[in-house]
């Protein structure tokens, strides 16, 4: 694994995990370049040539030329087996690896990589359609997203599908009487980032319709990100201060505490691979209400695990949330519970680890 020197104090529960520290500092780049440039220049001398030109060929300028050696050139000094590049994007922005590695190369299909920069980049496109064909094996988080990489060359007989996966000890926490028992109240959630892509625009418009309606509830949006200026807006300008509560970022296990004291949880996004949080939720006993937005359809079954809305729909988004506070009890503990299972069937960390030992020892 490769990773900033600022990473230094992240522990792996693993001791086959090794660690390759880049230097942040201006000093510390310089002398880490000059290594390891004189260390493969003595180990694979054609090698370096090749990889030296190609690093010229791509920097503007010398400062770009040092620290781009420092990202790439660590790798060729290892003798990896599989190489797996995590981003889309980083495979165009270090060619090198692809072009150079002589291990297989592969990479994770995610969300915004795949579903819309490529569309609002033709040159990133472009290059997607070039490198994708020399990728040895695709790793996607949906099937969905699968078939979205095709359109720039991901071979579908390279594709293996791997979704998203919780903790375990997540699904210890369930809250099933908590979820279903609504005071006065209904106290909705959202967890996510702050982008356009979250939708939370439409959800609080969903919450103005159900405020219009006279419905008791309390919203909070739980987003890290530099557009809280649009929520922000959006809240004071619907009358929704008193309904809505904004919390820019908490740590991991503070959002989960915020998530197993709600009553119900909404993802409102226009697109996701599949979204982590939703199966927090789920692993939590809280109820979820989705757009069928990028694979969350291969994850909830509306109606029966969970309940799914059109993108966009704000009416069907704020329809849904009264017919679940008219739901009795006991249908309502059958989604969670199904919820639940879904979560323990397809969704644990455990079964993740062996689909992508599986994965690799195809590859390899």
């Amino acid at each position: 694994m490769y990773g900033k020197a600022s990473e230094r104090n992240y522990r792996f529960s693993s001791s086959t995990i090794v660690q390759r520290k880049v230097p942040i500092t201006k000093l510390g780049i310089i002398l880490y370049s000059l290594y390891i440039h004189a260390k493969l220049i003595i180990r694979q001398p054609n090698l370096y040539l090749a990889i030296a030109k190609m690093l010229r060929q791509n920097s503007i300028n010398l400062k770009q030329f040092v620290q781009r050696s420092c990202k790439i050139l660590p790798p060729f000094l290892d003798n990896l087996d599989i190489f797996h590049i995590q981003w889309a994007k980083m495979l165009v922005q270090y060619p090198e690896f692809i072009e150079k590695l002589k291990c297989p190369v592969v990479l994770s299909l995610r969300g915004a990589h795949i579903n819309y920069s490529p569309l609002s980049d033709k040159v990133l496109a472009q290059k997607y359609m070039k490198y994708f064909p020399m990728v040895a094996g695709f790793h996607a988080v949906s099937a969905a997203i699968s078939l979205e990489a095709q359109k720039y060359g991901a071979d579908p007989k390279k594709n293996t599908i791997i979704p998203p996966a919780v903790k375990s000890e997540i699904t210890e926490k369930w809250a099933v009487e908590k979820s279903t028992q609504i005071d006065d109240e209904l106290k909705i959630i959202s967890v996510g980032r702050c982008h356009w892509k979250k939708g939370y625009t439409f959800a609080l418009d969903a919450m103005a319709i159900l405020k219009e309606k006279n419905t008791n509830f309390h919203y909070t949006i739980i987003a890290v990100g530099k557009d809280e200026e649009n929520i922000l807006y959006q809240i004071n300008d619907l009358g929704l201060k008193k309904n809505v509560t904004f919390i820019n970022g908490l740590q991991h296990k503070e959002v989960i505490k915020q998530v197993s004291n709600s009553n119900l949880f909404l993802l409102s996004s226009v697109e996701e691979g599949i979204s982590n949080a939703v199966l927090e939720a789920m692993a939590l006993g809280i109820p979820v209400i989705s757009t069928d937005c990028g694979g969350m359809g291969e994850v909830i079954r509306n109606s029966e695990n969970g309940f799914i809305v059109p993108i966009r729909d704000t009416a069907a988004m704020a329809g849904t949330i009264q017919k679940f506070i008219d739901l009795d009890k006991t249908y309502k503990i059958n989604i969670i519970k199904n919820a639940r299972e879904t979560i323990i069937h397809n969704h644990l960390l455990s079964s993740q680890v062996n689909q992508f030992k599986s994965f690799y020892s195809k590859i390899v």
